[in-house]
């Protein structure tokens, strides 16, 4: 019985365990349309492609990647590839530009 205990016990904190390293690897609330205040709306899918465009054209898509707590990034509209910083919160999204020290800060505005 004592074995039996001891097992489940063990197999409860890796699950537990593993879905808290999903949670931060691959953030679920990330998914959604976002708004800047440059008027420009990020569309990340479940597919984790995304798309950011302003009211004239598609200014970058690609797919993503979530890795220690940064999101790597593929772009398909110029076959660039880099690591982004952000941070999410439960309505905001902050994103470092590429190759800069400004971010975006995006707002969520729908699922």
């Amino acid at each position: 019985m004592k074995k039996t205990m001891k097992n489940l016990i063990i197999s409860f904190t890796l699950f537990i365990s593993s879905l808290s390293y999903s949670a931060s690897e691959n953030p679920s609330n990330i998914y959604g349309y976002w708004l800047n205040n440059e008027s420009e709306i990020l569309l990340i899918k479940l597919d984790n492609s995304f798309t950011r465009s302003d009211k004239h054209s598609v200014l970058a898509e690609g797919k993503l990647e979530f890795i220690d707590n940064k999101i790597l990034v593929f772009r398909t509209d110029t076959d660039e590839e880099y690591l982004l910083e952000y941070y999410l919160g439960k309505e905001n999204l902050v994103v470092m530009k590429p190759f800069s020290d400004e971010a975006w800060l995006f707002n969520r505005i729908g699922d």
